[in-house]
């Protein structure tokens, strides 16, 4: 199974950031987690994520979601929230 550890960061504007930055063992990132019935393993992992979540102009709530394995970008995405009427 795969965890991931994210840093919350207030940014300018009242946005949140949340990171799996690089870093040593036991500091927040992504780990996968073996168990074998008496033990648990656990391996810090080179995926790195940036959640940025914040309110545009118009009151929508965004998301761009940026996913790297070590410096390379793998996949960027944008989320919004709106309300239905």
């Amino acid at each position: 199974m795969c965890r991931s550890f994210l840093r919350p960061k207030i940014v300018d504007g009242g946005g949140l950031l949340l990171q799996s930055l690089p870093g040593a063992f036991g500091q927040d990132g992504t780990y996968v987690v073996v168990h074998d019935h008496r033990h648990d393993f656990a391996a810090r992992v080179p995926l790195h994520e940036t959640f940025h979540v914040y309110v545009d102009r118009r009151g929508v709530l965004r998301t761009d979601h940026e996913l790297r394995f070590w410096n390379a970008s793998v996949v960027r995405l944008h989320y919004k929230l709106e309300a239905v009427a």
